[in-house]
């Protein structure tokens, strides 16, 4: 199994424009790290090779994965598995349990086993918080999501740029998983 080793940051979107039939059109990377990101739009791209700005800054990118999402269980399965990454973050690394979650975050059609995992974990409440996030998620995101692969010094830059303008965001974000951990153990 391909665990994902590299650490991917979604504290802050990174605000980018892709090249799509001659017109440059707004998206935010999201889980983004050195070698790529993730994104959505409201339109197919029916191409591998994009190319991608901030400002100045041009680079290109491959698109190395899809989806589209046209349904509440592929959405509610989508928060679901986000909710589960956050978890990873609690767990050692090189545990059965670290394995277990990875495989079934990477299953899809699984959203029952997913929802009784993350009501272990964090309680019942988490259910209700998953609905929320999804009637908000089909207002906020579009239809399409990619999977981008980037080999680019200017993307290194504006990573680089990116994690040392919001390591305040990072230390909070921090304390607030630190916060919650502590309050578990101590409930």
């Amino acid at each position: 199994m391909n665990i994902r080793r590299k650490k991917r940051y979604s504290h802050i979107n990174i605000g980018l424009k892709v090249e799509i039939n001659d017109a440059w059109k707004p998206i935010k990377a999201l889980d983004w790290n050195e070698d790529g990101f993730n994104f959505y739009i409201d339109r197919d791209i029916d191409i591998d090779n994009v190319m991608f700005r901030k400002g100045v800054e041009r680079f290109s990118g491959t698109i190395v994965w899809r989806r589209i999402i046209n349904n509440d269980h592929v959405i509610l399965e989508i928060i679901l598995n986000r909710f589960l990454f956050e978890e990873l973050g609690k767990i050692d690394l090189g545990s059965d349990n670290y394995r277990r979650i990875i495989k079934l975050i990477r299953t899809q059609g699984k959203q029952e086993e997913k929802e009784k995992l993350l009501i272990v974990l964090k309680g019942l409440s988490i259910v209700n918080d998953a609905l929320s996030t999804l009637e908000k998620y089909k207002i906020e995101q579009s239809l399409y999501r990619y999977g981008v692969k980037v080999v680019s010094e200017e993307w290194v830059r504006i990573v680089r740029y990116v994690l040392k303008t919001s390591s305040v965001v990072q230390v909070l974000d921090n304390i607030e998983k630190e916060l919650s951990r502590i309050s578990d153990e101590i409930l």
